[in-house]
């Protein structure tokens, strides 16, 4: 069946700002030579507004609790290409955040997502896409074959996905993968189950 016209999805910089606002979740990007950190998304519900748009290393230090500044220094330090970025930093005015990122291939700024460290709390979807991780989607599916009734299994890739990291960048990719996972969620919600599987 096709699409119609009015029936088709426009995934635009507005759509994903609102969608970052409303989950809590803001993303950065951080270039170490001209000392800027610029973010994206809820910053005021993080505590991170005094940040936003664009801050430098210094004023996140200064806002960063006392105890966590050798953590946030350690962040900010630059890694080769590839290297990962993790972090629990607790903020001055706002709640404790897990910052994640990896330094991108040009290996000359970071980039990354920072969320509440609630978020996190016992979830069992991925954090990227919002679909169940491997073990939450394995244990809700023998609980529903476990009732004897006809079920209908779809099974999808995402053709080329490899090449789009490499002509995109991993942080483009993930968006993709972020905007699929919402259409997925939004597509089977409570009737059904969904889980991505591999990133490569």
């Amino acid at each position: 069946m096709a699409l119609r016209a009015q029936d088709r999805f426009i995934w635009d910089a507005t759509v994903t700002l609102e969608a970052l606002g409303a989950a809590d979740v803001a993303l950065w990007n951080w270039d170490p030579e001209a000392d800027r950190l610029r973010m994206t998304g809820a910053t005021r519900a993080l505590g991170l507004s005094a940040l936003a748009p664009e801050c430098s290393s210094a004023a996140i230090m200064a806002l960063s609790m006392p105890p966590d500044r050798a953590l946030v220094e350690e962040m900010l330090k630059v890694l080769a290409p590839g290297g990962e970025i993790s972090a629990r930093v607790r903020m001055r005015g706002g709640e404790t955040c897990i910052w994640r990122g990896v330094w991108l291939e040009d290996g000359v700024r970071a980039a990354g997502v920072v969320v509440p460290e609630t978020k996190f709390a016992g979830s069992e979807l991925d954090v990227l896409t919002g679909l169940l991780d491997r073990r939450s989607f394995v244990a809700r599916a023998r609980e529903r074959l476990e009732v004897a009734k006809e079920y209908t299994l779809v099974v999808a890739d995402l053709d080329r996905l490899r090449r789009l990291n490499e002509a995109l960048g991993h942080e483009r990719a993930d968006l993709v993968l972020s905007a699929l996972g919402s259409r997925l969620a939004a597509a089977f919600s409570a009737r059904g189950a969904a889980r991505p599987r591999g990133r490569g």
